[in-house]
């Protein structure tokens, strides 16, 4: 309750010193590039909203250097703030808590006071990192956020953030980063733009897909593993076979243990083909596809996913590190279907069971830590399965899917960056 209802205030200046420091000598050693189309000097004392791409794991030590501004106040997930060792930093450098995917009236709030003192905010409209190296759905919101917060608006777009640091490996890449930061909106543009054509212009903006860019930029990302290592966690359906769950990435390969289907991953990201005849184009276009195969088999009322394992939630007596910090709510079988999400279980003897209605749930997304993690109706949950070495990623992918059945506007900004009508395979 405090972290939610506090009044947030700018960010500790000695604090926010030393950090700049440090992230800008992280970000020479990585070779970050930085670009922009305005002067940086003219809106030093205007209130800014940053709008950053969401690529990388480390998108905000790129994105928050290159924009410079010292009281700029970050929105950040609720989840991620309430960590021992990080909870006390996250509030001295003014971070705004945000209940990823709902209407949170607070955290709105929050970004008007900051911006009405001429402060800046930093914001991450995708929500969280994305999956495959190309852009998540931003919610039709931020633009009617956009449209009223009266403030200048910058957009930064990302490019080679997620070869460097990819969602499926925690492998730190050496490789080319760029930055590019555009002055978007004034606040004499907002006043006369509607919320449709500012939506457009930050989907246009902002949009990203590093995949496609390294296949004409030619950059090579190597690190002290593969290139191919972990990605059975975001690629679970052979194209071949079109079997699930019979991928293994050990080493520099992608391989199907059922029908031998074999793709390399070199150092610029290309698959290279070894033995198969459907190879993807690429990475991103693979996990579309699957994509479009789970929105496919959803429709059907016959469709089930079932999952061992606990249902938990963030203990909120004091500060732990995870994952000491879980407060086991049930112990049982998740269940998902087209109507929503179900734990069936028990706790100290006793059947405890929950609940889900699937338009609440936007997303329940998987961690390469090996969990489950949602949202509903402002309640943070996390699902722990009995095998942490499994697979998780259609879960993710069957919930998105799921919920877009029930919410037309989150299904129209799917469709934006999805690429659904490229059909059933990937062409």
């Amino acid at each position: 309750t405090r972290l939610v209802n506090r009044k947030v205030k700018k960010p500790n200046p000695v604090l926010m010193a030393i950090g700049m420091w440090v992230v800008g000598i992280i970000n020479k050693l990585h070779g970050v590039r930085f670009s922009y189309d305005y002067d940086r000097k003219a809106l030093q004392k205007e209130p800014v909203v940053l709008l950053s791409a969401h690529a990388s794991r480390t998108e905000f030590v790129y994105a928050i250097y290159g924009f410079g501004r010292h009281d700029i106040n970050v929105v950040c997930g609720y989840q991620n703030i309430l960590k021992k060792g990080l909870y006390h930093l996250f509030i001295q450098f003014g971070a705004i808590s945000k209940y990823l995917y709902q209407p949170d009236f607070m955290c709105v709030k929050n970004m008007l006071r900051v911006l009405k003192r001429g402060g800046a905010i930093g914001l991450f409209p995708e929500g969280i990192q994305s999956t495959s190296g190309s852009t998540h759905p931003i919610n039709p919101a931020t633009a009617q956020f956009i449209k009223s917060c009266k403030a200048n608006v910058v957009v930064c777009t990302s490019r080679g953030a997620y070869l460097a640091t990819n969602r499926y490996s925690s492998d730190r890449k050496k490789g080319y980063i760029g930055l590019h930061y555009s002055h978007l909106f004034t606040p004499q543009m907002l006043a006369e733009l509607s919320v449709e054509e500012i939506y457009e212009r930050i989907l246009k903006s902002i949009r990203y897909n590093d995949f496609a860019f390294n296949k004409e930029a030619r950059h090579k990302y190597v690190g002290k593993l593969p290139n191919a290592s972990g990605l059975d966690k975001i690629l679970y359906k052979c194209p071949d076979c079109k079997k699930e769950y019979t991928l293994h990435a050990p080493h520099e390969t992608v391989k199907c243990a059922c029908c031998g289907f074999e793709v390399g991953v070199n150092e610029y990201y290309d698959l290279v083909p070894i033995n198969g005849e459907n190879v993807p184009q690429d990475i991103d276009a693979w996990f579309k596809w699957q994509r479009r195969c789970v929105r496919d088999e959803i429709k059907s009322d016959a469709f089930e996913m079932t999952l061992e394992g606990s249902l938990c939630t963030v203990k909120l007596d004091k500060l732990r590190k995870p994952p000491h910090n879980r407060e086991v709510l049930s112990v049982g079988k998740a269940t998902l279907t087209n109507r929503g999400f179900s734990f069936e279980g028990e706790l100290d003897g006793k059947a405890v069971n929950f609940s889900f209605d699937a338009k609440s749930i936007y997303s329940i997304t998987f961690s390469t830590k090996g969990f489950l993690e949602f949202y509903h109706n402002n309640d943070y949950f996390m699902m722990i399965p009995e095998d942490k070495n499994q697979c998780l990623i259609k879960w993710t992918l069957a919930a998105e899917e799921i919920h877009n059945l029930y919410d037309e506007r989150w299904r129209a900004a799917s469709e934006d960056v999805y690429d659904y009508q490229k059909g059933v395979f990937y062409g």
